[in-house]
């Protein structure tokens, strides 16, 4: 579904990535790990065409991704939960969901009440104001919001980041549950023993390259790639 070749991406005259290579088969579920600093972000910013490739391709089921707005590329099908989950917090909840509503022609598509059945909380929260829900509740509501759309692919930057234990549980028993109905996901988060059943794959990035690839099996084998490249 998704090929990234030596792509290469920075911010104003700083390169930030230099050669970013993975790909992403139809309803895989792969992750890119490594410290912070090292391009992760940047990675997926660079994808969602939030900042202008300086080398390299992404196709997205034989599309060339080349010059395309953010828009244009969710419009092809990619849904982002953001790092930091950015809701509208001058939104109601339900507001917040129907805002990125869009209908899927062809199958059983994301509507609101499917999201609500998802994420219970975020029916007893639907007038709420999204500033005042809890942090993993504003996680929920921000994979809600990408759900609506009717993504094909789901990146989540930072997925489970400064939430409760519990609440993380919750956040990758509804991973696995997507991933099971068929959707392809990318995943950037630090916590491997809790996205190891989810992931078929783990991509390291170091310095703004791709310097080791292999399943959550082969890393948990090999302690010295985790110390030496996520610190841990």
């Amino acid at each position: 579904m998704l090929t990234v070749d030596s792509l290469a991406s920075g911010y104003g005259g700083s390169q930030v990535l230099f050669d970013i290579g993975f790909e992403v088969r139809a309803g895989q579920a792969v992750s890119l790990i490594g410290r912070n600093g090292m391009g992760k972000t940047t990675t997926v910013r660079t994808l969602m065409g939030m900042l202008p490739k300086q080398g390299g391709r992404v196709v997205l089921e034989g599309k060339d991704l080349e010059c395309l707005s953010p828009h244009a590329v969710a419009r092809l099908g990619v849904g982002l939960v953001p790092e930091g989950r950015r809701v509208f917090g001058s939104l109601s909840v339900e507001e917040n969901l129907l805002a990125t509503a869009r209908k899927e022609d062809g199958r059983d598509g994301w509507t609101f009440e499917r999201v609500l059945t998802l994420f219970p909380r975020l029916r007893e929260r639907r007038r709420q104001s999204s500033k005042t829900l809890s942090g993993g509740e504003q996680q929920m509501l921000a994979i809600g919001r990408a759900l609506m759309t009717n993504p094909k692919l789901l990146i989540l930057d930072e997925a489970t980041e400064g939430l409760a234990p519990l609440i993380r549980k919750e956040i990758w028993d509804c991973l696995r549950e997507l991933k099971r109905e068929g959707l392809t996901i990318v995943v950037i988060d630090k916590n491997l023993k809790e996205m190891a059943s989810l992931l078929d794959r783990h991509y390291i990035v170091e310095k703004g390259r791709v310097v080791w690839s292999g399943s959550p099996d082969d890393l948990s084998a090999s302690g010295d790639l985790a110390h030496r490249y996520l610190g841990v």
